[in-house]
């Protein structure tokens, strides 16, 4: 009897603790996000260092006519394809509309987990991580490079100097070393001071950051705009003294050659990825009705549009104000480095790249959380739970315990083998969550584990992340081999293939499924998945053998 109560203490005990836990996570599941921080969550992850590289992008490829006709077409398929995440999480869910209050589970991971079974969940789970990996590499070394000169300043060359080195094996590994921390040595001091930010739960708590971090784009754009506008009156100025041509004979209609125009591919490919923050985001916007839903994704993709346009004419047409007649990858390595404008304008993309920094880290950081470590966390609480329940259960009653653990190695021994794993299957995903069949329970932001997690666990992980990149980011000596390799392989899988691939498989599903039960859907809905699988059908068809090729390309540019 005295068991019994103890069991009817601990349920109404653990039944407490439930409803506290769901008392705390109800503010946690409310929807939070309007369609200006929404906005600028996305922005703020796409937009960044990759328009550095546009103004090459445009000189390589047509500044005057295929450029900005690539970017569109880039713009075009981007939109369509952060359209079709959302209603592929929509079908998914059945084609009813979200709760306008409540937020959404659906990830990325999990709708690609849903159409492709557990290895698209694992493909998808380590392209996204490799992705939002090699994209804070890709921005700690473009952050490094403009740093250079704030290194003399804060760190002085002559505390690093090595004049009393000798010439023996070892003063040459710490003249490197001196070298290399010199280098980086800002570079660390700014991945320290962000790293807190990297522990927050929800994309949402970021909104101001990414409207500051467009703030301060915005100015760096105006100052590529200047020097390029002065750079061009001044030269048509000369010329006409001179009897010189136009300054406009300098535009570029067609790229020079194929290995140009391949070279130019995925730099306008890289600078639209954001699309595994899609879905989070969707997750927390406030009523996501489908024209809210629609505004917010074309204001954002187009924005992004117009910017790259500018930035990407203005800095190619600086082309011939340079010494060699060509701009480098980084368009601000053209300039003069004391030049004061362009200075401000460095500040303001550091601004810009240090407040993206945590819109990359937590993603990756919220699948490894999902997927590797909060399951195994879990489960070894509930073991410990376990335990020392059984331990205090003896200590009150051993012969009750002693009879209940006997029959519970009498039934398994009674069980097949089959039977038996099949049991432990069943146990560990009574702990962990099954995965099939409900997004809450993988990877993404959102989730109630990832809420309720320690919050050492979040900063353990995000060190992990971040410090493990910028270490990466030390030794890299240029961005465009970053941008290459990102745009030509991972970006194309992420942001076109998966997407269109899920929506195709997803809806052959939906179809199977509605002719076997005779249900027939509204003509205007099934025209236009009609035509959304088309455009799915085409985008897989172009964009598997662009993939191949601009991959070969970007490892010919790397290893030549």
């Amino acid at each position: 009897m005295t068991t019994n109560n103890n069991d009817g203490n601990n349920n109404s005990s653990d039944s407490n603790d439930n409803n506290n836990n769901n008392n705390n996570n109800d503010h946690d599941d409310i929807r939070i996000g309007s369609i200006s921080s929404a906005r600028f969550n996305i922005l703020s992850t796409m937009v960044g260092g990759g328009c550095l590289s546009l103004p090459m992008a445009f000189q390589q490829s047509g500044n005057a006519l295929c450029g900005p006709i690539m970017l569109l077409i880039t713009g075009v398929i981007t939109d369509f394809c952060f359209r079709t995440l959302v209603a592929t999480a929509l079908k998914i869910n059945g084609g009813q509309p979200p709760n306008p209050n409540r937020s959404g589970k659906d990830t990325y991971e999990s709708i690609t987990q849903i159409a492709f079974g557990n290895i698209g969940y694992l493909f998808s789970m380590t392209l996204v991580v490799m992705m939002c990996f090699f994209g804070t590499v890709g921005y700690a070394v473009l952050l490094r490079d403009m740093m250079v000169p704030l290194n003399d300043v804060i760190a002085p060359t002559h505390v690093f100097h090595h004049d009393h080195y000798d010439g023996n094996v070892g003063s040459s590994g710490m003249i490197l070393l001196s070298n290399w921390f010199h280098r980086n040595f800002t570079m660390f001091l700014v991945i320290l001071i962000v790293t807190p930010f990297c522990t927050l739960r929800r994309l949402t708590a970021l909104k101001n950051c990414g409207a500051l971090s467009m703030g301060s784009l915005l100015i760096l754009g105006s100052c590529i705009v200047y020097r390029s506008i002065q750079c061009n009156v001044n030269c048509q100025n000369n010329n006409e003294q001179k009897g010189g041509e136009p300054w406009y004979t300098y535009l570029k209609l067609f790229p020079d050659s194929f290995h140009d125009l391949f070279n130019a591919v995925p730099l306008y490919i890289s600078c639209f990825v954001c699309h595994y923050n899609i879905l989070p985001v969707h997750n927390e916007l406030i009523n996501p009705t489908p024209d809210r839903v629609s505004w917010w994704l074309r204001s954002t993709t187009w924005f992004a549009v117009l910017l790259y346009m500018i930035m990407g004419f203005a800095g190619s047409s600086y082309a011939h104000c340079t010494p060699t007649g060509k701009v480098q990858g980084n368009i601000l390595l053209d300039f003069d480095e004391n030049d004061p404008l362009l200075m401000v304008g460095r500040m303001c993309l550091a601004i810009t790249i240090t407040l993206a920094f945590p819109m990359l880290v937590i993603p990756g950081r919220d699948i490894m959380l999902r997927s590797l470590i909060l399951p195994r966390l879990k489960a070894r609480l509930h073991r410990q739970r376990q335990q020392s329940s059984l331990e205090e259960e003896e200590e009150e009653d051993p012969a009750v315990v002693n009879v209940n653990v006997n029959r519970t190695i009498d039934e398994e021994l009674q069980l097949s083998p089959d039977q038996q794993q099949q049991h432990q299957s069943m146990e560990i995903n009574d702990i962990v969550g099954s995965s099939n069949g409900s997004s809450s329970n993988v990877g993404g932001v959102g989730g109630d584990d990832l809420r309720s997690a320690p919050t050492i666990v979040l900063l353990c992980t995000s060190v992990l992340i971040f410090w493990s990149a910028g270490t990466v980011a030390s030794v890299v000596k240029s961005i465009d081999v970053v941008w290459d390799l990102l745009g030509s392989s991972l970006s194309i899988l992420l942001s076109y293939l998966i997407p269109a691939g899920t929506y195709l498989v997803i809806t052959n599903k939906q179809q199977s499924s509605s002719s076997s039960s005779d249900s027939n859907d509204t003509s205007g809905s099934s025209t236009r998945d009609r035509l959304s699988r088309a455009v799915c059908w085409l985008l897989l068809w172009i964009m598997f053998p662009l993939m191949i090729a601009s991959t070969g390309n970007a490892i010919i540019n790397t290893f030549s």
